[in-house]
């Protein structure tokens, strides 16, 4: 419910603020607007409204939220300035001790009987198309735009992912999927020369039986940067279908760290996709870990439009059971001298399958340009399915591109050495899986995040 959690954000946004960590403080405050969406949704008051027997519980319904707005406006007023007081406004707050701090440690201040007024939307819904298309008028076209028409010919060949307005990993018919499942996108801004130094924290906790999907907008301004933590997590029981979308611009000169960590329960279904358009001399620096659900989906289309642009990953995944991970990343080089470099590294256990698929697409006009990829597969199970697919397409002649794979169990020699240090063969496998995912986890520029990441990774070996 939401009423104990409003009565706790006093405490948790004091924690985070002392310890400097304001961008832990706002994750704080929009999860509570999560749980107050959540709470709509479960009580329904458009359908109270409509049974007069129903009229307390429409009114409890209705207070609790205009409390939540209230303590919510209170905790933002630090960092909306001007927002803040228009959601004072609307809910018809005068009373300035019920606009300071100290007045959300205790959930009730709201007088009842309270008179909110209508106005305009603080925060309207995003036009996924139009802000889309805005932002496309913001980087160069492809200079080979007009012989391809749209993606109709990829290097000769039938193309492996399907034409998109704006390419993602996923492809044209996960949009549709989420254009019919009512997706909302957040927009997430930086201005030109601009530098966020500590890392946005995005978190998203999914509850048992969800079937919900989040949509993001990234947009870093001309020569700023970003660091960008996305994690999707639930209960380890939870069962449901969660849903991600990212669409990023990255205009001249811009950097991006994104890391997406997912540590969803064993029962649900995790579809992520990712795409990306980078400008010249843009960066991007993506670091993913998927640890949890029961069948993944994962898609990656980074496009380098813009010379001197570049993309670097570094994922790593842990298929457990019967887990089903299937994982597409897909780099398009078009500008000149663009540089890919991306990696992966796996464990697969007990009767998990997996699937991926690591494409570098050298464009025509991409001259001077390198790419390579790479992925290390642990198998600790003769009953694993795994299917590896690198692939490297090429319309330009001066170009560099290498991809390899290594794909194998635990070596006999080193199983003997740590036998002879008295050390078993699950504790062996526990200290591999540990140092080949640990290497990924230990980028991540977030310390509390590291740690549930490895606390997840011990409990799929404690079973």
């Amino acid at each position: 419910t939401i009423v104990p959690a409003a009565a706790a954000l006093a405490e948790k946004i004091d924690a985070c603020m002392n310890a400097l960590h304001p961008n832990e403080a706002l994750a704080e405050i929009f999860r509570l607007v999560r749980l107050c969406n959540k709470y709509i949704d479960i009580t329904a008051p458009w359908l109270l409204a409509k049974d007069e027997a129903k009229r307390d519980r429409l009114g409890t319904v209705l207070y609790n939220l205009a409390e939540c707005l209230r303590i919510v406006a209170v905790c933002l007023r630090p960092f909306l300035t001007r927002t803040a007081p228009k959601i004072f406004e609307q809910l018809g707050v005068a009373d300035e001790t019920l606009k300071e701090f100290d007045s959300v440690a205790e959930f009730g201040k709201l007088p009842e009987g309270t008179i909110v007024k209508k106005g305009e939307a603080l925060f309207p819904r995003i036009d996924i198309k139009k802000e889309l298309e805005q932002l496309e008028a913001l980087l160069p076209k492809p200079k080979q735009a007009a012989e391809e028409k749209a993606e109709a010919i990829v290097a000769g060949k039938v193309p492996i992912y399907h034409p998109q307005r704006f390419g993602t990993g996923l492809g044209a018919e996960y949009d549709a999927f989420l254009e019919k499942s009512g997706t909302v996108y957040e927009m997430l801004e930086v201005a030109p020369d601009t530098r966020c130094e500590e890392p946005v924290v995005w978190s998203v906790d999914f509850y048992d039986g969800n079937e919900a999907s989040q949509g993001q907008l990234i947009r870093v301004g001309e020569n700023s940067h970003l660091t960008l933590l996305l994690r999707a997590a639930s209960g380890s029981k939870g069962k449901g279908t969660a849903a991600f979308s990212t669409k990023i611009i990255l205009e001249k000169g811009a950097s991006l760290f994104l890391v997406k960590a997912q540590i969803l329960g064993e029962g649900y279904t995790f579809l992520d996709d990712t795409g990306a358009a980078l400008a010249e001399g843009a960066s991007m620096k993506m670091v993913q870990i998927e640890l949890g659900g029961g069948r993944v989906y994962i898609g990656t289309q980074p496009e380098l439009i813009g010379d001197r642009s570049s993309f670097e990953a570094h994922a790593g995944y842990l298929g457990n059971d019967r887990k089903a991970i299937d994982v597409n990343y897909n780099a398009i080089q078009r500008g000149r001298r663009t540089d890919v470099k991306m990696s992966f590294d796996g464990v697969l256990k007990d009767r998990s399958e997996k699937a991926f698929r690591g494409t570098i697409d050298f464009r025509k006009g991409s001259k001077g340009s390198k790419g390579d990829e790479q992925e290390n597969v642990l198998l600790l199970s003769d009953d694993v399915v795994n299917k590896t697919l690198p692939i490297i397409l090429c319309e330009e002649e001066d170009v560099e591109g290498r991809h390899g794979a290594s794909i194998g169990q635990l070596d006999d020699d080193i199983l003997f050495y740590m036998a002879s240090r008295g050390i078993d063969r699950k504790e062996a496998e526990q200290i591999m899986v540990r140092a080949r995912l640990g290497a990924v986890v230990r980028e991540i520029p977030d310390l509390p995040l590291r740690a549930e990441l490895m606390n997840k990774i011990e409990e799929a070996f404690a079973k």
